[in-house]
């Protein structure tokens, strides 16, 4: 691999003994530095990115690292033999790095991410595809903000990251991504885009432990299916055969209205098992792998030229079902999904002998029981088609094998009231060298000792203690007197907050250096510091998840229905050109609107009636242990607006009484009738598969 320099910027390249290095993570922008530009400084220097590579060596250098990996400048990409290494090297690249720095160009430090104001949530980072990966596979992530200051780690800011890409926390707190599903692997992709088509495909080969060649030009579908090909080589995981297809876009639907004359809803297009992107894993986020040892020896599978070939539990389908038939079964693909535990089912249609089609693939239908294991045929599935990672490896330099490690401890401006008070009585538990300067500390410690430093407040008389060990056994803990309170610094963790006795808190931080030293940073938050709230919580989840649609279901309305939008925004929710997903919270003392914990929302549609433009507003929300649901149509003139119609429903609100009360969770459906048209909304639950586990029906009939 190739490195920079972040002394000189000269590219260097490396095969073995792989020195310690920082690595950068970023969206590109116009003018990036490439590998021919760095060549010759004074061309390079001309780029606007430039100064992106400049900053982010600086950073490094701040840190100790003499060698830094930047994908821009490092990857000549007129080579197509090395593009191809790259990109199947990359995941591999980020996990040895021994810490990226994540550049948000586009994000202001001036808010906590966990305050609503915050545009860290917001970042085209967090949409890109190959930034998954980079969020994933390095073991220490540092946010920085547009000046390139320090927003937080992906430790500390585990349940905002979280939230914003639907990837579980366990995942930012140490679990393995292998332990996951295929499935829930490829729903944290659903969302994210890339700039060629392929990519969507090539971006995931390290999260799958899978190699393949990049062929830009073959198209997205092609590549994804490649992909889950070189994945059913490695993985006998079901979970892979749980996607929901993307419904037609209007333009489709529009077309097949005209040439079948057919209500569009009705037309089902025939599918294989294998998705066509990632964005068809977008409700399996909650689809555990497949429990293959229920059918033992039979539970493998293969590709060939006439499709699939697998064995699957096959039922026919009851004569109640929508989709009922004698040639259509239910194939139950072992997996269940974490909410309720309900096993999953797709619609298998039989073509000929032990051929089949899938058919009905915008559904998975979810069951309550174990499918009896007694039908468990021999099939196979055509699919009609378009025409594993290393072990992370340790560093090589002198440095790593060095007997010692060494901490230094930096008091930050907020703290600076604090000053060190000499250890009493500990120097004979530990051989340590100690050099104390006012607002430095350098702790230097061997494999066999340990060593305390602490801290007490000139003003408030708080005091506090940070123990150190060596490295390799284990992390700093911070004691606090006469609380008992000792909290450690986990494998991956790099952030220790406590509260002093004055109710005051204090914060250390950890990050790495590249010359095998620790920098530990101590900062202070008051009491009555209004984000102190925002730096000590956590965020908590949803108590309800709804799926909204993008369209009416009349077909009379099909293509004259257009989504708006939803008000107050939901920070936990999905937006996508087919659908919506919104998030509901019971009111809670605690609750603070800064944080975006919303009890109601306004869903706004556009409706075309024959030229003749209505606003259809849907109110729904969550009052006690009940939910809610209100219709408002309006002329679109009129004056009021969506943050307006919103407010009304709260309490001092002129729809204040149209709320439901109630002890009981209950579904309810609020019709509005409009001249000669009622429109209905109601909430239900829904035995598919998708984001949330209820649905917001909306219809329009004329009366």
């Amino acid at each position: 691999m190739r490195l920079l320099s972040t002394v000189d910027f000269k590219v260097k390249e490396f095969f073995m003994d792989i020195p310690r290095y920082a690595i950068l993570s970023h969206t590109w922008e116009q003018e990036e530095v490439t590998f021919q530009d760095i060549q010759n400084l004074d061309i390079a220097k001309s780029k606007a990115g430039f100064r992106k590579v400049m900053n982010a060596c600086a950073r490094a250098r701040c840190y100790h690292f003499n060698w830094i990996w930047i994908d821009s400048c490092c990857i000549n990409k007129e080579s197509s033999a090395e593009l191809s290494e790259a990109l199947n090297s990359m995941y591999q690249y980020y996990e040895d790095g021994a810490v990226c720095y994540v550049y948000l160009s586009d994000v202001s430090g001036e808010y906590h991410p966990r305050n609503e104001k915050s545009n860290f949530r917001d970042s085209r980072w967090f949409k890109r595809g190959w930034t998954l990966q980079e969020l994933l596979a390095p073991e220490f992530v540092v946010f920085l903000d547009k000046d390139w200051e320090r927003i937080g780690t992906r430790w500390s800011l585990r349940d905002v990251v979280s939230a914003v890409t639907g990837i579980p926390v366990d995942v930012f707190e140490g679990r393995v991504i292998d332990e996951y599903s295929v499935a829930q692997r490829m729903s944290w992709a659903a969302f994210r885009e890339t700039t060629r088509p392929e990519d969507q495909a090539y971006c995931l080969l390290g999260i799958f432990g899978v190699s393949m060649s990049p062929i830009y030009g073959e198209g997205g579908v092609k590549a994804f299916m490649r992909l889950q090909q070189e994945i059913i080589r490695i993985s006998d995981d079901r979970s892979i055969f749980a996607w929901v297809a993307v419904p037609p876009t209007e333009e489709e639907l529009n077309e097949q209205w005209q040439n079948h004359y057919t209500p569009p809803a009705r037309k089902d297009k025939p599918r294989g098992l294998l998705a066509r992107s990632p964005y068809e894993f977008r409700m399996s986020g909650n689809v555990q792998a497949s429990n293959v040892e229920l059918i033992n020896n039979k539970s493998s599978y293969s590709f060939s030229n006439n499709g699939l070939h697998i064995h699957l539990p096959l039922n026919p389908t009851s004569s109640s079902s929508r989709h009922s038939g004698k040639d259509i079964f239910l194939a139950h693909l072992l997996c269940q999904s974490t909410r309720g535990g309900s096993y999953l089912t797709v619609y298998l249609r039989k073509t000929s002998g032990h051929q089949y089609i899938r058919c009905y693939a915008n559904e998975v239908f979810l069951t309550s029981s174990l499918p009896a294991l007694d039908n468990v045929r021999e099939l196979t599935v055509r699919e009609h088609l378009v025409t594993g990672r290393r072990v992370r490896t340790s560093n090589t330099s002198s440095a790593a094998e060095s007997s010692m490690s060494q901490y230094d401890v930096e008091l930050l401006h907020s703290a600076r009231d604090f000053f060190h008070r000499p250890s009493q009585g500990l120097e004979h538990f530990f051989r340590a060298s100690s050099i104390y300067v006012r607002t430095i500390s350098v702790i230097a410690l061997n494999a066999s000792s340990f060593g305390t430093i602490q801290y007490e407040s000139q003003k408030t008389g708080d005091s506090f203690g940070i123990i150190f060990t060596h490295y390799r056994r284990r992390q700093p803990s911070l004691l606090i007197p006469d609380q008992n309170l000792i909290q450690d610094l986990s494998i991956r963790g790099d952030t220790l907050l406590g509260r002093l006795n004055s109710g005051d808190c204090i914060m250390v931080t950890s990050e790495r250096r590249g010359d095998l030293k620790e920098k530990m940073q101590i900062g202070y938050l008051a009491k009555d510091n209004p984000e102190i709230r925002l730096w000590t919580g956590t965020l908590r989840l949803p108590d309800l998840g709804i799926m909204v649609p993008s369209r009416l279901s009349t077909y009379s309305f099909d293509y004259h229905l257009k989504f708006e939008g939803i008000f107050p925004p939901d920070p936990f929710g999905r937006i996508a050109h087919d659908m919506a997903y919104v998030t509901l919270f019971r009111p809670h003392p605690d609750d603070s609107k800064e944080c975006g914990y919303h009890t109601s929302h306004l869903l706004t549609y556009r409706w075309d009636d024959s030229g003749l433009e209505r606003i259809i507003h849907v109110a729904f929300g969550l009052q006690g242990s009940s939910v809610w649901t209100d219709v408002v149509v309006q002329d679109p003139h009129s004056r009021e607006t969506s943050e307006h119609v919103w407010k009304s429903y709260l309490d001092s609100g002129s729809r204040t009484q149209k709320r439901l009360w109630g002890n009981e969770f209950a579904m309810s459906t609020r019709i509005e009738y409009y001249e000669s048209y009622s429109v209905t909304a109601g909430i239900q639950r829904t035995n598919n598969l998708q984001l949330g586990d209820y649905l917001l029906c909306l219809n329009i009939q004329r009366v």
